[in-house]
């Protein structure tokens, strides 16, 4: 599995300029929000001990409490990125939290494909 990086517009846009197109994760911000309201309601909080802000931004705080959520689910290496390696280890409790706080913050679809279980 290939290693992911969060890298600012700055450095993006550098990359780009230097070796052409650069993929990036295509996660939407509702997704984010929804991954930073799950890390809250399992009490997962960031260095400062205080809870995600819900802003659809996966910046340091954000990767710091996905580590976290990552070693208590026993995934390894915790690297703080959120992908398949996280999502195999999650209790099935917290998948089906998980999939409410993605659907809480998406479309009118999403929470009916939600209340209807083909999420």
């Amino acid at each position: 599995m290939a290693k992911r990086f969060i890298i600012s517009e700055e450095e993006k846009n550098d990359i780009r300029s230097r070796y052409g197109l650069v993929n990036e994760q295509q996660e939407t911000p509702e997704q984010k929000k929804g991954l930073q309201r799950f890390l809250n309601k399992k009490g997962i909080k960031d260095d400062s001990n205080k809870p995600l802000e819900v802003d659809g931004k996966i910046d340091d705080k954000t990767m710091e409490a996905i580590t976290k959520y990552q070693s208590k689910i026993g995934v390894s290496p915790a690297d703080g990125t959120w992908g398949p390696a996280t999502a195999s280890k999650m209790p099935s409790k917290d998948v089906e939290l998980f999939k409410q706080c993605i659907a809480d913050e998406g479309s009118i679809i999403d929470k009916g494909l939600h209340m209807f279980g083909l999420d």
